[in-house]
């Protein structure tokens, strides 16, 4: 499947959500396409660049717009798969595309008392966060692999530590990496 790409400095896993601020002509081409066809895919870049880029993407869909206060459009998009990317491609309008091919991410992970402490520290974030609240108003899942994503993403790291993360078999790596710096002893 060809979709229009998106470069961006935004790492996003399977359900997570996020909200993009869309001005350039070429992108608001995107948002067009995407919702008359299957979405598009943000492809992570370093710097709006593409060294460093990994082979694969966020498939994502949009599920609310709107505009900022300077009429700017914003979008609200989830992602639904981690995707492989290959054959970029542009058009006239300097818009990107890709053959894309839904990839499997983290296998379904056991709750445990590790992922019920991180679950509650979570929680406690997005309780307190109102953009967080207003971005998941579907609510908080106290799932495992649903809560080592969000926190792989919420983390303050690089783009690049991130990215091994999207890795297929990187989940108990995810879960003893946030354990180490969010479940800290005092």
């Amino acid at each position: 499947m060809k979709l229009p790409i998106f470069p961006l400095p935004v790492f996003l896993l399977p359900q997570g959500i996020t909200r993009l601020r869309i001005f350039e002509q070429r992108y608001l081409k995107m948002v067009k396409l995407a919702i008359k066809e299957h979405g598009f895919a943000i492809l992570s870049t370093v710097s709006g660049e593409h060294k460093g880029v990994e082979n694969w993407a966020s498939w994502v869909d949009i599920i609310n717009f709107d505009q900022d206060k300077h009429g700017v459009l914003t979008i609200d998009v989830k992602c639904k798969s981690i995707v492989s990317v290959a054959e970029l491609s542009e058009d006239k309008d300097k818009l990107k595309y890709a053959d894309i091919v839904p990839q499997n991410h983290w296998p379904e992970e056991r709750y445990d008392d590790v992922t019920n402490r991180l679950s509650q520290s979570l929680l406690k974030i997005f309780e307190e966060n109102n953009l967080l609240s207003d971005l998941y108003q579907s609510g908080f899942n106290d799932n495992a692999n649903w809560i080592m994503s969000r926190w792989v993403e919420l983390l303050p790291i690089t783009l690049e530590e991130k990215m091994i993360f999207a890795q297929q078999n990187s989940y108990p790596m995810a879960k003893q990496f946030i354990a180490n710096i969010v479940l800290v002893e005092k």
